[in-house]
């Protein structure tokens, strides 16, 4: 695998290398495409850098989603845990989707449609590209889509911003369809950093994504919501860890071959697991306590809604009085998990659980919960591993309550979406769970900007305001002022 991802590392170096500038004539002209390059080795580029470097990772999965949902917290950039903004933290993302992993998808597409190429690869391709902007759509709301990525095609270099339900309606689509054109084994082979051509495995991680979207959009369309999540179960989800759609990162011998949080915590000495989940997991007699949090270190987790001279002058508390991140699931050769079956079944469970269906929710939950907590040890390190035996104790310590079943699947959610944090933040926003408190239950930071709420979104790069200023307006004028309290389509909780 190491000699996979170097190879492949070079040959999409030499082809998809861009500019840092933030203009959206950058984002989407790419001047160095080449229409002769084979489609593999795009694939193999489009998936090492869907699984991100440590700049978008750190900026905004970790410094802002991570400490908007109170997983991890790191003092020396706490505008996450304490509702300020800092631009660049939260437009890391979108800058690096639009210059990249947009650019390719769409690039991918049209090279398969000029060859005539149906089958499978266009399918995964067309799976991959819904992956790719679900997580755009709910972190930013409306964006561009339909026209995104078609600067170098179609010369369209200020793409208008999609509604969002428009997306969301177009992205399940496309997985319906992307999953109906697999069939044959892929000819990417070893550029299929993913699954390795499995068709089988494509089928369900498609059928996945659609269930995840299908209940995202339980609040505001619930009669879609149903319609999906019957269509993507009754088609076939993820039946076991086997599924879980992970990349393989190694330690070297370049950055994009490796675990961005790998590369993020030597870096950041002060990034710490924060003391809600810390706390919810020890109340919970949790073993996966110890999987998460650095059982070597202090016993216990950052506190949450606080600058750092606070909790000096509150607690007598520094950074260095709560745990880090377990290094052992930090390491520069950790993979990166996109889609787990743990979170499928707990998405399945949680659907069962609304229709009424009690004994199936507690099945899908109890198999949900055991897979994260396995997880651990088959993927990550296997001194980790969770026997059986300590799995049962906890369920029964914990059992399914049909009472509380939507909590408690969404706090699980919450747990089995660690290092995942933007979707935490987004099951988060759209369930309810778990029920954070702003700032942790402290007073209000005074410099707060979402009157002391937790935010809901995040906010756009403002230099969309001057190089796609028209379609900048209309979103403005449509979804509502680029901030963090605006909400996307489908936050209605």
């Amino acid at each position: 695998m190491k000699k996979l991802l170097t190879l492949f590392f070079t040959l999409s170096m030499m082809v998809f290398t861009t500019s840092c500038d933030n203009d959206f004539e950058d984002l989407n002209v790419d001047p160095t495409a080449s229409t002769d390059l084979d489609v593999n080795p795009k694939f193999a580029y489009l998936f090492l850098k869907s699984a991100g470097d440590e700049f978008e990772h750190s900026f905004t999965n970790i410094l802002c989603a991570g400490q908007l949902t109170q997983q991890v917290i790191d003092t020396d950039f706490p505008q996450g845990s304490i509702y300020t903004t800092r631009e660049d933290l939260q437009a890391a993302w979108w800058i690096v989707a639009y210059q990249n992993t947009v650019k390719t998808v769409v690039d991918i597409i049209a090279q398969l449609e000029s060859e005539g190429n149906t089958g499978t690869e266009m399918g995964i391709a067309r799976i991959w590209k819904a992956y790719i902007f679900h997580t755009i759509v709910d972190q930013y709301g409306d964006t561009p889509y339909f026209g995104a990525g078609q600067g170098f095609l179609s010369g369209n270099i200020r793409p208008a911003y999609d509604d969002a339900q428009d997306i969301y309606m177009d992205m399940l689509n496309e997985l319906e369809e992307g999953v109906a054109q697999l069939g044959s084994p892929s000819t990417l082979g070893t550029a299929d950093l993913i699954y390795g051509g499995d068709t089988a495995k494509w089928s369900k991680f498609g059928n996945s994504l659609m269930l995840r979207l299908a209940m995202r959009i339980k609040n505001v369309d619930p009669s879609a919501s149903t319609a999906w999540a019957n269509k993507a179960i009754t088609g076939g989800t993820m039946s076991s860890s086997s599924d879980t759609a992970f990349m393989t990162h190694t330690n070297g011998p370049e950055q994009l071959n490796q675990n961005a949080w790998g590369v993020y915590q030597p870096r950041y000495v002060n990034a710490r697991i924060g003391a809600t989940i810390y706390d919810w997991l020890a109340d919970h007699g949790d073993p996966r306590l110890n999987i998460l949090a650095d059982p070597n270190g202090p016993a216990a987790g950052n506190r949450y809604g606080l600058e750092r001279d606070q909790l000096l002058a509150i607690y007598g508390e520094t950074p260095e009085s709560y745990a880090r991140v377990n290094p052992a699931i930090t390491q520069l050769d950790s993979p990166w998990v996109f889609i787990s079956y743990a979170q499928t079944s707990l998405l399945e469970a949680e659907f069962a659980a609304s229709a009424g269906n009690h004994t199936l929710a507690e099945t899908k939950y109890n198999d949900g919960v055991t897979a994260n907590m396995q997880i651990w040890g088959s993927h990550y390190d296997a001194s980790l591993t969770v026997d059986n035996s300590t799995i049962n104790d906890y369920l029964t310590a914990n059992p399914y309550d049909a009472s509380q079943g939507e909590r408690m699947i969404g706090e699980q959610y919450w747990a089995a979406s660690f290092f995942d944090f933007f979707e935490s933040f987004s099951n988060f926003r759209r369930s309810g769970y778990p029920e954070l408190q702003a700032f942790g239950g402290h007073d209000p930071f005074p410099g707060n900007v979402t009157n002391g709420a937790i935010p809901r979104r995040l906010m756009y790069p403002s230099t969309e305001g001057s190089v796609n200023a028209s379609n900048f307006d209309a979103v403005v004028q449509s979804q509502g002022p680029n901030n963090q309290i605006t909400r996307v389509w489908w936050d209605v909780n």
